[in-house]
């Protein structure tokens, strides 16, 4: 038996810029801020679907699962990694309805921050070594799609609160919640599959 499935149109708008910190691996060497940034072809900036999912169920930082559901998030990201995906691999940032195309860092869509982040905790925290991270200003947004297969946790409306809490809350991209925080603009139901049954003989 096929099991019911859900799909919801989700459009996300900035309500703050976000800055971006991509990992590439663990060396020292310092990374002109343009390598720090996801970008596709023809230099089109995307946001990997593997950021959403660390949203939603990530652990360090703690996603939606950790942050919103007690005692019982583990039980939500067990399900959640199984029953809850994102169809696009890369989703593209728009801005006013027109795709983000990254050219250069001349202040009018992205810029450059730089700051010293500090390492330690108590007397111990230490200004670490300046760093260049991309930003991108404001507007922007991101359209999905969420897959959901039916289960005994996570349905529509708890995917559809964790996005609204968690967009100021949590937030996307690095350095969040300071930066990366958005609003739900769209969230539509375009397709559901319900279970089907062999008809007995």
């Amino acid at each position: 038996m096929e099991p019911a499935i859900t799909k919801i149109k989700v459009g996300l708008v900035g309500l703050a810029e976000i800055m971006f910190d991509k990992f590439t691996d663990y060396s020292k060497e310092q990374r002109p801020p343009e390598q720090k940034l996801y970008l596709s072809d023809g230099n089109a900036l995307v946001l990997p679907q593997s950021n959403i999912e660390a949203f939603l169920f990530g652990i360090d930082p703690k996603g939606c699962a950790m942050t919103f559901e007690g005692k019982k998030c583990k039980e939500y990201r067990t399900i959640g990694m199984s029953h809850v995906f994102i169809d696009e691999a890369l989703i593209p940032f728009t801005a006013d309805g027109k795709p983000v195309t990254f050219k250069d860092f001349n202040g009018k869509q992205f810029w450059v921050h730089e700051g010293a982040p500090r390492g330690g905790t108590g007397s111990g925290r230490v200004k670490q070594e300046m760093k260049k991270r991309p930003v991108l200003k404001m507007p922007w947004a991101l359209n999905f799609t969420l897959t959901v297969v039916k289960n005994p946790l996570i349905d529509e409306q708890k995917l559809f609160n964790w996005l609204t809490l968690g967009g100021i809350q949590i937030a996307l991209g690095t350095y969040r919640p300071r930066w990366g925080r958005f609003a739900v603009e769209t969230w539509e139901v375009v397709g559901e599959k319900k279970p089907e049954t062999k008809k007995k003989k």
